[in-house]
């Protein structure tokens, strides 16, 4: 019997039937094509979550008015039937492997950066308030401001504001009512409306930014009366059978004057009343606000959100969708404890859309773990296809299909690190590996960065667990020269040799390693300065604040975490200065115990002698070239493709 039996349980929206609890949260995913069909990629990201066993796929931020009132050009839209083709095979997907799928509906209201770069008026109930940015922020390099004022610098971009007048409002109640019924015609399941996170059916419900003294403004009935018409008008295009629902905030932080639960408390009940069929309990905050994301939407850890849904659950007669970093077991004692109906996963089936499945098959060891790196939501902010720093495939899955299997190769593979286990893991699945690795256990810099990151340590153990099922051939404690390459005369050579952390100014993270497994103390003083303000040194200086250190961090770049997603980085740090980190462009006149977080050298000696030698050889991870575990996954993805080909 499965050990999770509430998560695993059949349950209902309305009238719509799900095999489980699970649905795939609404996510914007910049994958569909520039003019907002859906592209093939898109069609085999939510595929594979389908197969993976989710109940319910939420495809999300559909734009009911494209290209008008949407953030990107690649976002997907229902506003007319061209889009059909493509939403009626994304239908057909999903329901090909008995899950269910819907639409989130939106209009983005302030947040229509399409709309300014093209020099249309954005759609607003006011005239809106500005947004100043907190000073952290604007930690972000170079490359990802030019593409964040992208929309602002186009020679077609302008800023300017349309205050929503009565006939507005009556197009855009038209327009939700219109994607809806199209949605129904594409074979879409039912349709989610998003009434948060700053877009427009928010802008109205929020005091912060619907200041109208109209019937469409003023109390809470007033501020909610555009939602509630949405939805009956949705309710009308449809049928009175066809599952309708809502995302809405429970609460926007860093506001004094926006929207309290108590408020909402009141708008969900109108909306209920108006027909909605479910709940789903969100939260936003002030977009000025760098940890406003990780506060609200897209949580650092479970927090409030579980807790606010259940109040919602104990008030309303329809079902309830909650999520917020649950990991399963969490997700099951929430069902449990009856906090919601249903677990929305968003990160969690990024990382492996099997997840389902594999509870259902009790292989929770084999779920590949998100290790939170927000690349996720980052590549949005930087208006880049969405994409998993665990799964290399996430987004690609059309373009990284591996054909049926041809000839299995002979492999060798040089290095039992990060890039190692990961080529082990995918190759070892077609074709015949050999893993050679000098040291005594495998691992490399990951297997200590793990000590220093919790996440890093359940990632590393999937590995291993993976490399162990796949029946890859270890050998370790062997350093391999070139005559032993030539020696075994494989088809095809993978050096994953990892990169040089060592230097003479300071403790390398492999001599660290022994204090951060809790052994000699004495190694670092009470006060210590991280060379290099990526995760690793971010990682660091967590564990050495919590061991009771002063902390300095100096990255000369004066951007830290710049491998992650920005939601995580703003997080990460934002914490360390909460906790009394301090960052700096240079080194302090007393660093105290200097610790070297970045690579000193990328470099892979074996790579020339091994092709001179005749033997096909690639590179992959740290060794290639800086880029951490994202750009090592990538290219363990490319390359199992390209031998497949």
């Amino acid at each position: 019997m499965s050990g999770f039996p509430k998560l695993l349980s059949p349950g209902r929206i309305g009238s719509l039937e799900l095999r489980n609890r699970i649905l795939m949260a609404p996510m914007g995913d910049v994958l569909c094509n520039n003019d907002g069909t859906v592209s093939d990629n898109q069609l085999a990201y939510f595929e594979a979550r389908a197969r993976g066993g989710a109940g319910l796929l939420l495809v999300g931020s559909v734009a009911v008015a494209y290209p008008a009132g949407a953030f990107h050009e690649r976002q997907v839209g229902a506003s007319d039937d061209r889009f059909l083709p493509g939403l009626t095979a994304l239908a057909d997907r999903a329901h090909r492997h008995g899950a269910k799928i819907a639409p989130q509906l939106v209009h983005d209201g302030m947040t229509s950066l399409a709309d300014i770069a093209a020099g249309r008026p954005v759609l607003v109930p006011s005239p809106p308030p500005g947004i100043t940015p907190d000073a952290l922020s604007q930690m972000v390099t170079a490359d990802e401001a030019t593409a964040m004022m992208s929309p602002f610098t186009t020679p077609t971009s302008k800023v300017e504001y349309q205050i929503a007048t009565e006939d507005d409002i009556a197009w855009a109640i038209a327009r939700f009512a219109d994607a809806a019924a199209r949605a129904r015609a594409a074979g879409f399941d039912g349709v989610e409306l998003h009434a948060g996170h700053g877009y427009l059916l928010d802008n109205f419900l929020s005091p912060h930014t619907n200041r109208r003294d109209d019937g469409w403004g003023g109390d809470v009935t007033g501020r909610a009366r555009l939602l509630c018409e949405v939805v009956r008008a949705v309710k009308a295009a449809t049928a009175p059978d066809f599952p309708v629902w809502m995302r809405v905030n429970s609460r926007e932080h860093h506001r004094d004057d926006g929207e309290t639960f108590d408020d909402q408390l009141q708008v969900i009940d109108l909306a209920v009343a108006a027909g909605l069929d479910a709940v789903h309990v969100s939260a936003y905050a002030d977009p000025g606000a760098a940890t406003g994301i990780t506060d609200a939407h897209t949580p650092h850890t479970v927090g409030e959100l579980g807790d606010r849904a259940a109040a919602v659950r104990a008030r309303v007669d329809v079902p309830v969708i909650t999520f917020g970093r649950y990991e399963p077991d969490e997700a099951e004692q929430a069902l449990a404890d009856g906090k919601a109906d249903f677990v929305a996963m968003g990160r969690k089936l990024l990382a492996d859309p099997d997840l389902p499945n594999k509870l259902r098959d009790g292989r929770v060891d084999a779920i590949r773990p998100c290790i939170y790196q927000y690349r996720c939501i980052g590549n949005i902010f930087v208006r880049e296809d969405v994409a998993c720093v665990v799964n290399a495939t996430t987004g690609r899955e059309h373009d990284l299909a591996l054909p049926s299997a041809g000839q299995p190769l002979d492999v060798v593979i040089v290095g039992g690190g990060a890039a190692g286990l990961e080529a082990a893991r995918v190759l070892g699945a077609d074709h015949a590996v050999q893993l050679f690795d000098a040291a005594a256990a495998l691992g490399g810099v990951l297997a200590v960065a793990a000590t220093a990151d919790p996440l890093l340590d359940r990632y590393l153990g999937w590995l291993l667990h993976e490399v162990a099922a796949s029946g890859v051939d270890i050998r370790l404690g062997h350093a391999v020269t070139v005559a032993d390459l030539v020696a075994a005369a494989p088809d095809v050579v993978v050096l994953a040799t990892g990169a040089t952390w060592d230097g003479e100014d300071g403790l390398s993270i492999r001599q660290l390693a022994p204090w951060l497994r809790g052994e000699d103390d004495a190694l670092v003083g009470a006060h210590a300065t991280v060379m290099g303000g990526g995760k690793a040194g971010l990682s660091l200086a967590r564990v050495l604040l919590d061991r009771g250190r002063s902390v300095t961090i100096v990255e000369p770049g004066g951007v830290l975490g710049v491998e992650l997603g920005l939601p995580g980085r703003f997080r990460l740090v934002h914490d360390l200065q909460a906790d009394g980190v301090e960052i700096a462009v240079e080194a302090p006149a007393d660093p105290g115990t200097v610790i070297l977080a970045a690579p000193t050298a990328h470099e892979a000696p074996l790579a020339d002698d091994a092709r001179a030698a005749g033997l096909m050889v690639h590179t992959v991870g740290d060794c290639a070239g800086p880029g951490m575990l994202e750009a090592a996954n990538r290219a363990v993805a490319q390359l199992a493709f390209t031998l497949s080909i």
